[in-house]
């Protein structure tokens, strides 16, 4: 993770002692230089996935809405009465 920010928070967590083995664990096959750059690189990706969720979610409510529009749109149409020129 090369992130230049300066980080001025702590976040404190505690762990029980097979928790820490595992994320010691994790942070050597994940290839993170200490545990607080797994947590990080753990809640970042957390964040994107609700972002992602989010976007997908309204991209599902805007179709939802042009289909209901067409489908006044259509109704509408044959509730008029053809215009004869």
């Amino acid at each position: 993770m090369a992130n230049l920010q300066n980080r001025t928070r702590v976040v404190y967590v505690r762990v029980s002692e097979s928790e820490f083995r595992q994320f010691r664990e994790l942070c050597q096959q994940q290839g993170a230089r200490n545990m607080s750059d797994l947590v990080r690189s753990a809640m970042e990706s957390m964040s994107r996935q609700r972002s992602r969720e989010f976007e997908n979610e309204v991209t599902r409510r805007l179709q939802q809405l042009e289909s209901s529009i067409d489908h006044l749109k259509n109704a509408v149409a044959e509730m008029a009465p053809e215009r004869k020129g």
